[in-house]
């Protein structure tokens, strides 16, 4: 656990061994296609869904808090062991889920399948950059040529550089503005076997390629915050949705020293 404690700090991300058994990724990752198909066991519709029946099926399939929709994948993020791995690794005495994706990469989707470059801080203006980690589960085994997610090793520690943008599908344009700040950048690929995960710091840049392989990429995306975090003080739409934090069916505590 040191050496996993020491890269989150020093690289911004870390690559954590299988959490999750292979029974548990597989019967989360049928449940999550149901809730990709409109079946949601709960009742409960998705935060938002940014992909529906219909769309392109080459398209990155995107699907905020699918655990609010599904049994399964709520005790999947929800499990005991898996929050006081998080709490260990961050040094924390509390972890709350704040916010869950599902994102589906289908094969063959080529450039549709890219997610540019971006740290997850510049998406959150109600939040101070410490205490936040996003953590990334593996509904599938992850391969070189499968579009894994990609860290720049030690961007956490930098600046923020504008006109880099998640949904930017230009990767290699979005590299030559990074080169212009800093050289030698280091890129680690986040290859794992379905129920591994990965955690980053909220200010690391990550982005992912096209999904070259013959199976869809599939994971599950959990963002979390400690008893570190703080809130800024922010508009009365954001106010609105952090009211949430207190309902934890939608933003459930996971660990509690």
């Amino acid at each position: 656990m040191k050496n996993y404690i020491k890269d989150l700090k020093n690289n911004g991300f870390v690559i954590l061994p299988k959490l999750f058994s292979t029974l548990e990724i597989n019967k989360a990752k049928k449940k999550l296609w149901d809730v990709i198909q409109g079946n949601y066991d709960t009742g409960i519709d998705p935060e938002n869904r940014f992909w529906n029946i219909g769309d392109n099926p080459k398209n990155i399939i995107k699907i905020d808090k699918p655990h609010l929709c599904c049994n399964v994948l709520f005790k999947l993020i929800t499990k005991r062991s898996f929050g006081h791995y998080l709490a260990d690794l961050t040094n924390s005495k509390k972890v709350q889920i704040w916010h869950s994706q599902a994102v589906w990469k289908p094969a063959g989707g080529g450039e549709k399948g890219n997610a540019g470059w971006h740290r997850d801080a510049q998406y959150w203006p109600f939040w101070n950059s410490k205490g936040l980690y996003t953590a990334w589960i593996a509904l599938s085994d992850v391969k070189l040529d499968s579009g894994p997610v990609k860290f720049i090793k030690q961007s956490n520690k930098w600046e923020l550089l504008e006109k880099l943008d998640f949904f930017d599908k230009k990767i290699t344009d979005q590299e030559k503005i990074i080169k212009k700040y800093h050289n030698n950048i280091k890129i680690i690929y986040s290859t794992i076997s379905k129920g591994q995960v990965s955690v980053h710091d909220a200010l690391t840049y990550h982005s992912s390629g096209p999904n070259k392989s013959k199976y869809p990429r599939i994971g599950l995306v959990v963002h979390f915050r400690t008893e570190k975090s703080r809130r800024k003080k922010t508009s009365k739409e954001y106010l609105k949705y952090l009211k949430q934090l207190k309902d934890y069916t939608r933003c459930p505590i996971i660990y509690d020293a």
